[in-house]
């Protein structure tokens, strides 16, 4: 199965994974520890930019993952981002 590239920002993704999983920001901020969901409202819709760690996790947490490949063509080099503590 061929996946369709998307561009967006890290916050527009973080929104759209939340939507699709239909997680809600108190389930997001409880397993980044933070103390109150509107912290992770800050994160989606206020800043600018959001730490890689914050999005990574918030990521697998919606059971998705961060994978970084190398630009061109042909067999290209490809990691998954991992932030397990």
């Amino acid at each position: 199965m061929e996946s369709k590239k998307i561009t967006k920002k890290p916050q527009d993704i973080l929104k759209d994974a939340k939507d699709a999983k239909n997680v809600t920001q108190k389930i997001m901020a409880e397993s980044l520890g933070l103390k109150t969901p509107q912290a992770v409202g800050n994160i989606l819709y206020r800043n600018n930019s959001v730490r890689v760690n914050t999005f990574v996790k918030l990521l697998n947490l919606m059971g998705y993952e961060v994978i970084v490949r190398e630009i061109g063509i042909g067999e290209r080099e490809e990691w998954t981002v991992d932030y397990n503590d």
